[in-house]
């Protein structure tokens, strides 16, 4: 019989042993993955048990039975840290939830509790949170420009967080969400087709429609730092009760985070919230003015000769963060009883110059006064210029106020315009007299190239989904499998290793010989079938792309069934991921003298209604409407020395060459034309929609790389679940891991599950045949 022992964590965070009752018993279930529900990840859990209600476990349990208790009162809606240990030798850590209390008598007679094993805690650590609560990443965010967006859809750029290098962190994908892009080399092509041509036409003016505009993309986030940011938030330091590591043995693998290269970075996922552009369709943007340099007239040091000896200066200052935006002027007596006194104001004159149609507003605001509106002006179109007076009533010669002056131009997507300012001061001799200019300047800001959305903000541009579900799904799609290092001789001890199911199974599995302890004569054999089929799905596709291909085809693109042969029991089984996937489309020259394929691939967000374009001849500028995805992931590879015809009108810049770019891809490498990619993340053999191969049916997809061996074998006319009990000793207890084998005879069989009495040793074996 053995002794068995139980250790909680007090308020202290100190391991205490609970006392037990003699004749309790104690069973506990280990499985990693069940046959009959491979889609779940298992861990160790205990059936319920009772402790009694002893003076050392009440004081442990904080008299959790007194409700009246407030002052460091036993949370029962948390698990609390806990050891099992068989004869005073470490068995698992793990949880302790308490269930309640049974009394006797008004008074408390035993605590109903079970254990649970570290990994299955996640969901508990995890909680309700989201994806946009994982607020490490917003050490990616960047202002959303014209010149940062071309960057990071063309080249490498990387960021360093905690003194440590980040590879590419943000990429912006040739994915659009309303644009079609197209390709067309013919030099015939006229100017009013341009809009989402890639193609470079020199005899072409390209300034009325640009073949895209960087408010046409939306950015990506890497996977790796998804990994990264949720270990970053659940740890001791911020309150959580335990530290979440994850193991790299997968996530630093080529099939998650890419090869290693500045051109291969691995999974990203697309950081699109809304349908449509970022900050949604209808949504207005808003530009802060700024870079002013000054053109011609008088110079602002030459302003308000103070009439009380001494002068006071406007200057362009350095405001939160931003250069050149802000007016610094300070105004002084403006009317009054004093008739003779002199007065003073600033009149600012605002001209926008612009060709757009596009409707826009300019607002001024005084940054010096919590930011109060100093003028509104709405509705405007074409070239207009504002005026607005800086003066403050006064009858106190001498009277100063500060002025902040920042202006603000809020416009729809595509809004282009230069912006000049001109800046007078004019003086009265008294309080009736008429003003006139004594100083007059003229100063540009920086021009208007497109509408600036502000910042890009991760958290504030991720999907909504639940950092659970996040992970549930790469589980689900790579069928991984996760287990609590709790080996303290092991290296990683206290992390969550991450391993692809065959790995696990393979990563150095012991033999244990139970024959002598296995009655044969009580065995139980079943069928491994229990399905008929198994399904791979991702969620309903909505874009264009997809919803062809299942209409040509009649299935959706990337999506599988196993069909196993022979088998005509049991009922479909379904595992889904809980994203959305895309077909991406490379780029042929629609000139049928042209270069023929292109080396363009992108993706389009798009697929409701179809919005013609009336005056397009042809019209392969009509586009569809923009359609909100469910979070979708890819792999970024970076495409570079582009030359020659591949070229990018990339707003209204003619002659703008596009050398590189980030390349959406569902595979993770570009392969060849007889040589697949290592990985991809299509469930079933597709036709690579670069190399516009499919293998002959061999691709390397996921159901192959990561499903088709266990699963196969599940199948397999000749597997059984033998279910027997043992009575195993400790030698075996406490060192078996769910990967081990045990040997019967001369059969060797691998763990399905094993229900064990800790006190008796008694245990309840699911086995698989190993053919």
């Amino acid at each position: 019989m053995n002794k068995v022992v139980l250790y909680i964590k007090d308020s202290d965070n100190a391991l205490q042993a609970v006392d037990l009752f003699e004749d309790e018993t104690i069973s506990v279930t280990s499985k990693i993955q069940d046959i009959r529900d491979i889609s779940k990840v298992f861990t160790d859990f205990s059936q319920s048990f009772t402790v009694p209600a002893s003076k050392k476990n009440n004081k442990i349990f904080r008299h959790f039975y007194n409700y009246f208790i407030s002052e460091g009162a036993f949370d029962a809606r948390k698990k609390v840290d806990a050891r099992l240990e068989i004869n005073y030798i470490p068995f698992r850590e793990g949880k302790i939830f308490l269930n309640g209390v049974k009394m006797k008598e008004n008074k408390p007679f035993a605590y109903n509790v079970t254990f649970y094993g570290n990994t299955v805690t996640l969901k508990d650590l995890l909680g309700d949170d989201e994806l946009e609560s994982l607020t490490w990443i917003d050490n990616f965010r960047y202002d959303y420009t014209s010149p940062n967006t071309k960057t990071r859809l063309t080249s490498n750029l990387n960021q360093t967080v905690d003194s440590v290098v980040k590879y590419d962190p943000i990429i912006v994908p040739l994915v659009t969400h309303t644009k079609r892009l197209y390709f067309n080399s013919d030099t015939s092509h006229s100017a009013n087709t341009i809009s989402g041509d890639l193609a470079y036409h020199n005899q072409n003016s390209h300034n009325a429609n640009v073949a895209l505009q960087f408010d046409d993309l939306k950015p990506a986030i890497r996977l790796l730092y998804i990994i990264e940011a949720i270990e970053n938030k659940y740890n001791v330091a911020n309150g959580y009760p335990v530290d979440l590591i994850f193991t790299r043995d997968f996530f630093n693998s080529e099939a998650f985070a890419g090869d290693g290269t500045a051109e291969n970075r691995g999974l990203y996922m697309w950081l699109s919230r809304e349908k449509g552009k970022i900050g949604g369709d209808d949504e207005t943007t808003e530009t802060t003015l700024s870079s002013f340099a000054y053109d011609s007239g008088d110079q602002l040091s030459d302003f308000f000769e103070y009439p009380f000896g001494g002068s006071i200066t406007p200057s362009f200052i350095t405001d939160g963060g931003e250069t050149d935006s802000v007016l610094r002027v300070q105004t002084f007596l403006d009317g009054g009883s004093f008739k003779n006194a002199d007065r003073y104001r600033i009149l600012l004159d605002l001209t926008v110059t612009t060709t757009a149609s596009t409707s826009y507003s300019v607002s001024m605001i005084n940054t010096l006064d919590n930011n109060s509106t100093v003028g509104v002006f709405d509705n405007l179109t074409s070239t207009q210029t504002v005026s607005t007076t800086l003066a403050i009533p006064s009858i106190i010669p001498g009277d100063l106020k500060d002025w902040g002056i920042k202006f603000l131009v809020n416009s729809e997507g595509g809004f282009q315009a230069d912006l000049s300012l001109r800046i007078r001061q004019q003086k009265a001799d008294n309080s009736v007299a008429p003003y006139s200019t004594i100083y007059d300047a003229y100063y540009d800001a920086a021009s208007i190239t497109a509408t600036n959305s502000g910042e890009i903000i991760p958290t504030e541009r991720i999907p909504k989904m639940k950092t659970i579900d996040f992970l549930i799904g790469i589980f689900k799609t790579f069928n991984l499998t996760s287990y609590f290092i709790d080996d303290r001789n092991d290296a990683d001890y206290g992390k969550i290793r991450v391993l692809p199911l065959d790995d696990y199974y393979n990563d150095n599995p012991k033999i244990f010989d139970i024959t002598k302890y296995t009655d044969s004569s009580e065995t139980d054999v079943e069928s491994t079938a229990p399905f008929s089929e198994i399904e791979f799905k991702n969620k309903k596709p909505k874009t264009l792309l997809m919803l062809n291909h299942e209409e040509v085809n009649n299935e959706v693109f990337g999506d599988a069934i196993y069909h196993p042969q022979g088998v005509d029991r049991g009922k479909p089984y379904k595992i889904e991921t809980p994203f959305e996937h895309f077909k991406f489309e490379r780029l042929i020259d629609e000139d049928t003298s042209g270069i023929g394929l292109t080396d363009f691939q992108w993706g389009y967000s798009a697929g409701n209604n179809f919005k013609p374009d009336a005056d397009a001849e042809p019209q392969p500028t009509a586009n569809y409407d923009s359609v909100l995805t469910a979070p979708f992931l890819f792999y970024g590879i970076r495409i570079s020395g582009l030359a020659g015809d591949y070229r990018l009108n990339w707003n209204g810049a003619a002659h703008e060459g596009l050398t590189s770019y980030w390349k959406p891809s569902n595979t993770v490498e570009s392969g060849t034309a007889s040589v697949p990619p290592d990985f991809t993340i299509n469930f079933d053999d597709e036709i690579d929609e670069w190399n516009q191969q499919n293998y002959g049916g061999e691709t390397n997809s996921l159901f192959k790389k990561f499903y088709q061996t266990y699963i196969e074998d599940a199948f397999n006319a000749k597997k059984r679940i033998f279910k027997l009990t043992v009575h195993l000793p400790n030698s075996i207890l406490l060192n078996y891991k769910l990967n081990d084998r045990f040997q019967i005879g001369d059969k060797v069989f691998t763990i399905n599950s094993i229900d064990t009495n800790l006190k008796t040793g008694e245990s309840k074996l699911e086995l698989l045949n190993v053919l």
